[in-house]
């Protein structure tokens, strides 16, 4: 098992980052990892959504808790289960944001070396998603 952690600050409040977080059925949208999400606009503490992964895997995604600043969440299929928490804090009208997760399971074993650098990833196109909705106040 190896944990992955980055973070960033984002040119969005932290309001528009929690949303698009919290927007299960478009996180496929931004995230290559999933080929689909069949799940409500708005994320849900302990409900499954079915998932498509890269591979044309099913598994599901659950939020596992909602709270203040952090968002932790688990998304499995076979022989591969991620636990991921994303920690939300305002920083000069934006957001800085840590993304920790890791793996485990026999595919993920095999995988691991494809995930160095993802953290980063996940980050950049969560920033590009999130500061398409809106800046912070006073910003062009």
């Amino acid at each position: 098992m190896t944990v992955h952690s980055a973070h960033v600050l984002i040119n969005a409040p932290v309001d528009v980052v929690r949303q698009v977080l919290l927007e299960p059925a478009a996180l496929a949208d931004w995230n290559p990892a999933f080929l689909s999400i069949e799940a409500p606009r708005t994320a849900a503490v302990g409900q499954r959504y079915p998932v498509k992964v890269k591979g044309g895997l099913s598994g599901f995604l659950e939020y596992r808790s909602i709270t203040g600043p952090l968002i932790e969440a688990h998304w499995e299929t076979v022989g591969f289960r991620e636990d991921h928490s994303w920690e939300l804090t305002a920083h000069h009208g934006g957001a800085h944001v840590r993304h920790t997760f890791e793996h485990r399971g026999a595919l993920a074993a095999v995988l691991r070396p494809a995930f160095a650098g993802v953290a980063e990833l996940r980050l950049g196109r969560l920033a590009v998603r999130a500061e398409g909705r809106g800046a912070p106040a006073g910003t062009v």
